[in-house]
């Protein structure tokens, strides 16, 4: 992992974060609908359910006990190290059966260890020749530079898996060991001596990784070690570029269809199954699954100066709550001592979530993040099909906890440390529940609202199990759903019998899954699809604003409506309006069949248009309809009937700027979670 001692661009992310934005490169993704956003590979379902896995860095470093950086940070030569660290590293207490109970009962589902980390030192007995000390007769590993021959990967997964939980493997990309590179001292970083010897290096590593997806079949990759800038082709400074990091996500699929492989191939390009967050928790969800990497106390691998350090249990739990609340996995590291022992310190953390996990793994397990686009004062929330759960941090003195409304029928609400009691609560704007004037946990209760079908808020359209809007149902705000999202949701594929359709907006159902077969539009409620002839038939659907309905656009933030300006020149900006009844703020939004759609102005006709700016600030224009990608705009429902619309040739949202004076520039922006960027569409008939 990073030491102390950054990159430019992992400062920079990190700043980032701190403040509240999302980094790493990526688009973030519905605040409101999480994995309801995006689909989720079935090879990730598992991954996705887990929501909590342990982290374990472990390697020669940690005989030493000044981290898993000293290599770097204390410019140490090869030779000393591997005399001095390496020789003496003897881990005859690694125990791992004990660690593996200690996950399970914290209610982690997956482990990823360390099987190289940067200092090259192989925790396996690896064959392959490149990988040797600097006398070239030993190779680098736990057996024939150590003499240790327990396979001590082997007994982790073996006791992983008779426990349920997944084993998996960190592998770090450069190599401060290997004959190849030579380590820089700044950032980590590797110079190769060669391109000859990065071209054998890269083979050298492919076959350790053959070596690893051969004995431990592990279920997921965690690369590490790929903070190369990124030249135009590859020089002896910066020798891992994106393409690198393509070839080998598409080298691994070819070899393990089903294996889980992180970004970090090239980080902050989109690539892997999913992105991490190293730095920080991200403000809000994003566009594709992510997870969180923290330690207990600074350290990941062991540091005795550390060993007073450790974060309290409240502090850890409530972290993990907020990861997941956000739609995230958090992944939570621990350090075995040299000897492969746990430390007091870490035993203590982990018994302390088990405690709280007895009760509360349900709210973390198999849960996605909040339907709202803010979150309340008092706490979290999570969901999941049937149940939305309040995490409260601080617990209300009078007795009355506000938890923001939705659009579920809610069957009871009760503690989740006392199930069988139901408390009571009256529905307004809110749900009023009434609550014992104590917390049950001072480290997070957990209040539980059970309801019909997935927790949604901002719902367009409801698909009914039975006629005359009976029996389970699904609230589907605009977007599209597959049959497993609509499973997800809480009503599964050929199940519907009734439809109700807010007004402007209509639902197009297909026989097929993937909005594929046969396809039936819905611009009204239907009590009954017997009579249409689709009942249960429906596979998946897709919610989508009415064509021909005017709606109009105001901003959260402004209260502002996005205006054209009349009868203007093609290539004039797009305003904002006091809201009035007329047609210059008066747009259609029409589908384009392939998820984006075009807006058209009542008055004029044009369409908005990004004009292909890519600058934060930049205006928002119109022009009449030419099919371009800068006129064409994804909508996106951030949930309680909020909206961000971005352009398809940039990414860039719609932006008002603020708290800004009527006919003001409408402009366009970064996505972050900010209410500048949040728009209500409603209809105007």
């Amino acid at each position: 992992m990073s030491s102390a001692s950054l990159s430019r661009r992992s400062l920079m992310k990190a700043a980032a974060l701190a403040g509240g934005v999302v980094a790493f490169g990526l688009p973030q993704a519905l605040w409101a609908s999480s994995a309801e956003a995006y689909t989720v590979p079935s090879k990730m379902d598992w991954w996705y359910q887990a929501r909590f896995g342990m982290f374990i860095h472990f390697g020669s470093y940690s005989h030493l006990g000044q981290g898993e950086w000293a290599f770097d940070a204390q410019n140490w030569s090869k030779a000393d190290y591997q005399n001095e660290v390496t020789e003496p590293f003897n881990p005859t207490a690694f125990n791992a059966a004990t660690i593996a109970e200690l996950a399970k009962n914290a209610g982690m589902k997956y482990i990823v260890i360390t099987s190289k980390h940067h200092e090259g030192y192989a925790m396996w007995n690896s064959d392959v020749a490149g990988f040797t000390d600097t006398t070239g007769t030993k190779q680098y590993n736990l057996r024939d530079y150590n003499g240790i021959q327990t396979d001590l990967l082997m007994d982790l997964k073996t006791e992983c898996e008779s426990r349920g939980i997944k084993f998996c493997l960190y592998y770090s990309i450069l190599d401060w060991n290997h004959p190849s590179q030579t380590d820089r001292h700044e950032g980590g970083l590797t110079t190769m001596s060669s391109q000859a010897a990065r071209t054998a290096y890269i083979a050298d590593m492919k076959a350790q990784l053959q070596e690893l997806l051969d004995r431990y079949d592990p279920a997921l990759l965690w690369f590490d070690g790929d903070w190369f800038a990124e030249p135009s082709s590859p020089t002896l400074e910066d020798w891992w570029l994106t393409s690198d990091g393509e070839d080998l996500y598409d080298w691994l699929i070819a070899r393990k269809p089903n294996l889980i492989v992180n970004e970090r191939v090239k980080r902050d390009h989109g690539l892997g199954d999913y992105a991490v967050a190293e730095f920080g928790i991200p403000s809000g969800p994003m566009d594709r699954p992510w997870e969180r990497c923290a330690t207990m106390n600074g350290a990941w691998g062991y540091d005795g100066a550390r060993e007073n350090s450790y974060r309290s249990v409240t502090d850890i739990v409530r972290e993990l709550v907020t990861v997941v609340s956000r739609d995230g996995n958090h992944l939570l590291n621990i350090g075995p001592k040299g000897d492969g022992s746990v430390t007091a310190g870490t035993q203590t953390i982990l018994n302390g979530l088990a405690s709280w996990m007895s009760t509360y793994s349900d709210s973390i397990h198999g849960t996605s993040g909040s339907p709202f686009t803010t979150e309340p004062s008092w706490g979290k929330i999570t969901k999941k099909s049937g149940k939305l759960f309040a995490h409260v941090f601080s617990w209300p003195t009078n007795g009355q906890l506000q938890i923001p409304a939705i659009d579920n029928t809610i069957s009871r609400v009760y503690l989740m440390n006392n199930p069988s009691v139901s408390l009571s609560y009256t529905v307004t704007d809110q749900i009023n529940v009434t609550v014992p004037s104590t917390a049950p946990d001072a480290r997070d209760s957990v209040v539980c609202v059970e309801v019909q079908g997935m927790p949604v808020r901002g719902a367009t359209a409801t698909v009914f199990q039975n006629v005359d809007y009976q029996g389970t149902r699904a609230q589907l705000p605009l977007g599209s759903y597959t049959s497993a999202q609509l499973t997800a949701a809480g009503l599964g594929p050929a199940m519907a019998s009734s439809i109700r359709v807010a007004d402007g907006y209509q639902v197009t159902g297909y026989s097929g899954n993937n909005f594929t077969g046969t396809a039936w539009t819905f611009t009204s409620d239907t009590p009954d699809l017997r009579v249409t002839g689709n009942n249960d038939a429906i596979a998946s659907l897709k919610v989508t604003f009415k064509p021909s309905t005017y709606l109009r656009l105001v901003n959260v933030t402004s209260n502002l409506a996005l205006d054209s300006g009349g009868n203007v020149a093609s290539g004039s900006n797009l305003k904002q309006w006091q809201v009035i009844d007329h047609a210059n703020l008066q747009w259609q939004a029409v589908e384009l069949g392939n998820g984006y759609y075009r807006l058209v102005n009542r008055t004029n006709g044009m369409v908005a248009d990004g004009w292909g700016s890519t600058g934060n600030g930049d205006p928002a224009r119109q022009k009449a309809w030419d099919g371009s990608q800068t006129q064409q705009w994804q909508i996106t429902h951030r949930g309680q009937g909020q909206y961000s619309i971005a352009n398809r040739s940039t990414g860039l949202v719609l932006d008002s700027g603020g708290k800004v004076a009527s006919g003001s520039v409408t402009k366009q922006w970064t996505w972050e979670q900010n209410n500048n960027l949040l728009w209500t569409i409603k209809p105007v008939g």
